[in-house]
């Protein structure tokens, strides 16, 4: 059985469904999904204003992207006037074009058209090498920033800070290792690998092992304190 990854998010279900309907009819299989809000707009840089999820499997990712661009049919002059993307400089233009996972469908065709405007033109070889290109750089894992590393090791013996709710977090370590250690991406191509390199990661499993070993034993000198007063 086929696992579905996010391929597509959305603000509003019928934006979900009209997608959905999309896929369906070019035989390309679909679920919807509705994200469940579980943590604050803050953590990870997660967008939970869009919370429809369309997914489908990673193998159909290059032709749902496809269908999806050649459905769209742009003209500049028909643009407001005031759109965001018709002051674009040719160099920002080309960034969109290079790096279209970070722009929707339809700022990618009319970042095409505004670039066809000024007599620059990709051809279908040229987009693909761009969308390698692109993989690449993508599908380099990520490094822990060293005071994330820091906290990581140290925030266990925030249990001896007399503050209150300062003991909250003294299990940031935990967390911060779990989520290095865990956490996945999913790429334009429709892959998913690790967000972190493999020296990152087994760092986050010394961040646990080191995190629950000073909890423990901090709290075993916490409860003798105690007890002796």
């Amino acid at each position: 059985m086929k696992k579905f990854v996010t391929f597509k998010r959305f603000h509003t279900v019928e934006q979900a469904a009209e997608i959905v309907t999309l896929l369906q009819e070019h035989n390309i299989p679909v679920e919807y999904e509705e994200e469940v809000v579980l943590m604050d707009h803050v953590y990870v840089g997660q967008n939970f204003d869009q919370r429809h999820l369309v997914k489908i499997p990673a193998d159909y990712f290059t032709q749902a992207d496809t269908l999806l661009k050649s459905m769209i049919t742009v003209s500049p002059e028909e643009v407001e006037p005031d759109y965001y993307l018709l002051s674009f400089t040719t160099e920002e233009l080309k960034e969109v074009i290079a790096q279209k996972d970070e722009w929707g469908d339809f700022d990618y065709a009319l970042a095409l058209k505004l670039l066809e405007k000024q007599g620059i033109t990709y051809t279908p070889e040229q987009l693909h090498l761009l969308g390698n290109k692109r993989l690449e750089t993508l599908i380099k894992p990520q490094e822990l920033p060293g005071h994330l590393v820091l906290i990581g090791y140290l925030s266990p013996l925030l249990i001896f800070v007399p503050l209150p709710y300062v003991t909250v977090f003294s299990c940031l370590g935990i967390f911060i290792g779990a989520f290095v250690r865990l956490t996945r991406k999913t790429l334009p191509d429709g892959a998913r690998v690790y967000a972190f390199s493999d020296k990152t990661r087994e760092q986050g499993t010394r961040m646990i092992v080191a995190g629950i070993g000073l909890s423990v034993i901090c709290w075993i000198i916490l409860f003798k304190y105690f007890t002796v007063l």
